[in-house]
């Protein structure tokens, strides 16, 4: 009788799932990263050249509804930036 013949195929390593979570959380926290600064520095040039354009006026106070959209927003992206590294070290919990 013949042995039985092995696959040609080397076999393909797996990868553990807390070195998939780990990785994500890695992930998650860079691109939060380069969002935040992504975004701040746009804003920055928005309002510079904005500030040139307009012959550089004194700033304007902000009105109550502009401040509150502000805080609305920093909240929202504050509890992403948080909540999405937090779901993974949760999850990297879990699975282990």
């Amino acid at each position: 009788m013949r042995p039985c013949a092995q696959s040609a195929l080397p076999a393909t390593p797996e990868v553990p799932v807390e070195t998939l979570i780990l990785a994500a959380i890695a992930v998650s926290i860079a691109v939060s990263l380069i969002v935040i600064i992504g975004r701040m520095l746009v804003r920055r040039r928005e309002e510079r050249e904005q500030w040139e354009r307009d012959g550089r006026p004194e700033p304007r106070e902000r009105t109550p509804e502009e401040k509150e959209r502000d805080r609305r927003s920093a909240i929202t992206w504050g509890c992403l930036v948080v909540a999405v590294p937090v779901v993974l070290v949760l999850a990297y919990w879990v699975s282990r």
